[in-house]
């Protein structure tokens, strides 16, 4: 539970932020298109949404703590 408390490293929130975007897109451009029946337009954004929480789960479980007086030494 600490690892929610510290600080996520940059290249964590980078990837979330490009797996949110391309899952973003995703979702719409399926949602718009006529073709997929409303079922599995619906599964599929859950799927999709539920790879953006997983990815932004796993960035905040890689967070690191900064302790300067341990680098000082």
């Amino acid at each position: 539970m600490e690892q929610i408390k510290t600080q996520t490293p940059l290249w964590a929130k980078w990837v979330f932020r490009v797996v949110f975007l391309l899952t973003t897109i995703a979702t719409f451009l399926i949602a718009a298109d006529p073709a997929i029946s409303d079922v599995v337009k619906v599964r599929i954004g859950v799927y999709l949404k539920g790879l953006d929480m997983l990815v932004f789960g796993l960035s905040k479980m890689v967070g690191v703590t900064l302790n300067n007086k341990e680098d000082a030494n």
